[in-house]
């Protein structure tokens, strides 16, 4: 009881020093005349035009480590890293064309492989918002000749149907010409009957098959190709112009799609198009990672459907009330650092494709490749490791921040909320160069509070004890001038 009374104490003890501290300084500001000053607009370029100077380190080291391995691990493809929403780094490796020779280019479009999937539960969450499904329905519900009618469209979501290989069945049964569409994959599966692995909803088994059925039900309920509906509902609507969902069996062949290899006696190989291409839903969307990072924003912006359903969408759940499951509607989750991270990895004839998620932070990682090789996990964890080194970086771009959307005083009180017990270091450099940019975009009144910041932080005067002196008053008759 005297413990929790001695914690109670301190935690008066530092809200009221806090509290002090931060009315000390909004008195000075005011003083000053820095919070009086009229607010400026500052635009979403010159904002990207400051953010750059605190990404550029980072940038140059995730560089650093990617042309070590283009040179050293021959690594073949596109990457792009995000950090806190901004695109830092978007670079291409390699060649898209093994055997001419013709370099890679940012707009070449991947084929996603199971990075697909949250494409396909989009468009599932998309027509649940509409109200015209719920995730509990039966398939049957909307494919009544579907031969498992105690499997819902949440256990397709979420890999719990117990749904036999589709693949199996079409390399031992298909006798077209032509690859199957998905259409034509339901009715085999009506035919034949294929005994499930477990009864729906007992166990988690990771299900191609259920998200070709998923792309079948969007087909059903919308009367619209499941590719047109991807096009006018998603690629069309985020400006994402250089994806599309493509199926062998159609003849919708787009250019710059790019083909998988893989290597072998000291050469590249081209992999073909299988039997399997013809289905779409589990796979078959395509993309480039400057489209991609347009998806992600969007789901962080909740342009497509609402927070509440995209959470649940990147939420683990419980498997019969007991058994945690590490995946949501088409993305795997984990944690890292204590943080979410929703996440998926693809690998289909030469693709390997990675799209990381880190949630709170919002950044983002994307890896595509199309050359068969395992890199991807250990470029991400490299990456990982520069984005994580970020806490100084980290506050003095909030400050800067706080000083464009709000106003000077709202940096001090953040400064303080960060800097109590701690001794934390700004970057004045950057800061300096954050003011240069906005001298030059003719914000002058932004400028010189930034700087006015700057001062006080490098003159010691947003330390505790110097907003507390008795004699701080003796400060205003500095001549201070701010350029």
């Amino acid at each position: 009881m005297l413990l929790k009374s001695k914690h109670i104490k301190i935690l008066i003890s530092i809200s009221v020093i806090t509290v002090i501290v931060v009315v000390s300084a909004g008195v000075r500001l005011d003083l000053f005349g820095a919070t009086k000053a009229k607010r400026e607009f500052v635009s979403h370029s010159t904002k990207n035009e400051i953010n750059k100077i605190f990404y550029q380190d980072k940038a140059q080291k995730i560089d650093s480590i990617m042309q070590v391995r283009a040179k050293v691990n021959y690594f073949n493809g596109n990457v792009l890293v995000a950090y806190k929403g901004n695109c830092i780094y978007n670079e291409s490796f390699g060649y898209a064309d093994m055997l001419r020779r013709s370099k890679l280019e940012k707009d070449d479009i991947f084929q996603l492989a199971s990075v697909s999937k949250q494409f396909t539960a989009m468009a599932i969450m998309m027509l649940k918002e509409q109200n015209k499904l719920t995730y509990d329905d039966s398939v049957t519900k909307y494919i009544p000749e579907f031969p498992y009618p105690r499997i819902t469209l949440r256990m397709l979501l979420n890999h719990t149907s117990g749904l036999p290989n589709y693949m199996w069945l079409v390399e031992h049964h298909w006798k077209g010409k032509k690859a199957p569409n998905n259409s034509d994959v339901v009715k085999m599966m009506e035919e034949h009957k294929l005994a499930l692995y477990f009864t729906p909803g007992r166990r988690w088994d990771y299900s191609n098959t259920g998200y070709i059925i998923l792309a079948s039900i969007v087909e059903q309920i919308t009367k619209a190709e499941f590719a047109d509906f991807m096009q006018n509902n998603v690629f069309e609507p985020l400006q994402m112009n250089n994806s599309f969902v493509y199926s062998r069996s159609s003849s919708n062949a787009k250019k710059n799609r790019l083909m998988g290899y893989y290597y072998r006696n000291k050469r590249y190989r081209m992999i073909p198009e299988t039997v399997n291409d013809g289905v779409v839903g589990d796979k078959g969307v395509y993309s480039t990672t400057e489209d991609l990072y347009k998806w992600d924003q969007a789901l962080y912006n909740n342009t497509l459907v609402s927070h509440e359903t995209m959470d649940e969408a990147i939420s683990t759940f419980k498997l019969r009330n007991k058994y945690e499951i590490s995946y949501g509607f088409g993305f795997r989750i984990r944690t890292r650092n204590n943080k979410k991270v929703a996440y998926h990895h693809g690998k289909w004839n030469g693709f390997r494709t990675s799209l990381l998620r880190y949630v709170e932070d919002t950044n983002t990682v994307i890896v595509l490749n199309h050359t068969s090789s395992s890199l991807n996990n250990s470029i991400i964890r490299d990456i990982q490791q520069v984005l994580d080194d970020s806490s100084n970086v980290d506050l003095t771009l909030s400050v800067v921040a706080s000083i464009l959307d709000d106003d000077l005083e709202s940096a001090v009180e953040l400064y303080f909320r960060n800097s109590y017990g701690k001794n934390p270091k700004l970057d004045t450099l950057k800061i300096s160069k954050a003011g240069q940019i906005l001298f030059e975009s003719d914000k002058p009144v932004t400028a010189n509070k930034l700087l006015l910041f700057r001062d006080m932080y490098a003159n010691g005067e947003l330390d505790t004890n110097f907003m507390n002196e008795k004699n701080f008053l003796k400060s205003l008759s500095i001549n201070r001038k701010v350029y």
